[in-house]
């Protein structure tokens, strides 16, 4: 750090878990940095300052009167959404990326004599605030993706040891990967440094080494000039599918990434099934679902395709209507009739009044298993208390399916894409996990998960 060496560093954590969040072990991250510092051979050069329950201006009122050199936020995020901080009623508060910069600027000369050196936001998809705020401090640490309460925890552990042992920032922040390595935690390249002259310069992460015999193109050979045709040229028309949306199912285009289909058609035919799809956005989730339905009705299987886009604002903002508009929507497909006033009724809550629908309506008059296949769940994680409720629902629904031979018809298929992760205990401000370990297939070009109905759900 840029200090003299016999300053006192101050060291701000601010902690967050708004209500309707998933909780996380955030005492016990802050313990094992204080604990850190305290024995380090330099444990006299830190000052650590700790504020919970942080607000947007609880924030903006410790950075100012405390002036430290490192502010560390622990807590959830959501990637373009911002940071989650807590409101007045501790309910869950976006501040977005262009907000932290702003604050951050006056965080550096000439506005402070002790200007902020680092700032380490370990939260999933971080990174975008990270580069925002990059623009004007030194060193910023974010995430590239969602990251674990565990990974996240051994990061600032190995990253703050490294401090109190003299090192650099640069130095301790690759202690810091190493950490969850030495874990053996696969998350190690989610952490990412990015410097202010990066940020300003607008270059991307570090340099990803060669690997030895890459194929790389170095030249193009020539070729011989082709001959000239004389005369006119008739076109040939060729018909060629459009790129946007799935791909039909007698496309000649669909390109098959083995084991993964075999694989999900084996699952989907499973009492209890549950398929969770991931990828980018145009990478060929909605085609995939696709032929999982299909292969559901060669079975006999009912099919239920939802997409979430096609919710109406209102209802996303609220469970108990939400709730409805789910129902209604799986008996319209299913060319059932609303029954929504035999089972709203009383003080159950939505929950169990959803569930009730499932199980003594839906499930109870259709005679084949019920594929549920949900797309662009993405627009439910934007409503962080609406997706803790939703899917904590699902997830209790696919427990049910493990022992009830009601439930054991509903056969779940969920897509999302990969900026969006719905892991059990990561800092995303989205909802317990709803399954355990992934299993991670390779796709075309990118990563696509499928996660079977035998792998057991987080608790």
């Amino acid at each position: 750090m840029s200090q003299s060496p016999g300053s006192i560093q101050a060291i701000l954590f601010l902690a967050a878990n708004p209500k309707g969040t998933t909780p996380l072990d955030l005492e016990k991250e802050a313990k094992a940095i204080k604990d850190g510092l305290e024995r380090s051979r330099h444990r006299d050069r830190f000052n650590l300052q700790q504020s919970w329950a942080v607000t947007a201006t609880g924030m903006q009122r410790a950075v100012s009167e405390l002036s430290p050199q490192i502010v560390h936020f622990s807590g959830h995020g959501v990637g373009a959404g911002g940071l989650a901080l807590e409101s007045e009623d501790g309910s869950v508060q976006l501040v977005r990326s262009d907000a932290l910069a702003k604050l951050f600027r006056l965080c550096v000369q000439p506005f402070t004599e002790a200007p902020v050196e680092c700032v380490v936001l370990n939260a999933c998809y971080s990174e975008e605030q990270a580069r925002a705020i990059a623009q004007h401090i030194p060193y910023v640490i974010g995430m590239s993706q969602a990251v674990g309460d565990q990974a996240a925890r051994k990061f600032a552990v190995g990253f703050y040891d490294a401090l109190g042992a003299g090192r650099s920032i640069p130095v301790a922040y690759e202690f810091g990967c190493s950490s969850i390595s030495m874990a053996g935690i696969p998350e190690d390249l989610t952490p990412q440094l990015i410097t202010k002259h990066r940020a300003m310069s607008g270059s991307s992460a570090g340099s990803v080494p060669e690997p030895v015999n890459a194929r790389k193109l170095d030249s193009i050979p020539s070729s011989p000039p082709l001959p000239r045709v004389s005369g006119p040229v008739n076109p040939i028309p060729v018909m060629f599918d459009m790129p946007e949306g799935s791909v039909s199912l007698d496309s000649r285009f669909y390109v098959e990434r083995p084991p993964i289909e075999r694989d999900c058609f084996d699952t989907i035919l499973r009492s209890g099934a549950l398929i969770r799809i991931k990828a980018p956005r145009q990478m060929g989730k909605s085609s995939l679902m696709q032929r999982v339905f299909d292969q559901g009705k060669q079975a006999g299987h009912r099919g239920v395709y939802i997409n979430f886009q096609s919710a109406d604002a209102e209802f996303l903002s609220n469970i108990d209507l939400f709730l409805q508009w789910f129902c209604a929507s799986v008996s319209n497909e299913l060319g059932l009739g609303d029954r929504l006033e035999d089972f709203w009724k009383g003080v159950l809550g939505s929950k169990n009044k959803c569930t009730n629908y499932f199980q003594r309506y839906l499930l109870t008059t259709i005679t084949e298993p019920l594929v549920l296949g949900l797309d662009e769940v993405d627009q439910v994680f934007q409503h962080p208390a609406v997706a803790q409720e939703f899917f904590g629902l699902l997830r209790a629904w696919h427990e049910k399916g493990k022992n009830e031979p009601i439930w054991q018809k509903l056969r779940l298929v969920i897509v999302h894409s990969k900026e969006v992760y719905i892991p059990m205990n990561r800092r995303c401000a989205t909802f317990s996990g709803i399954t355990n370990q992934p299993v991670k297939l390779k796709q075309l070009p990118s990563q696509l998960v499928v996660e079977p109905a035998a792998q057991s759900v987080g608790p």
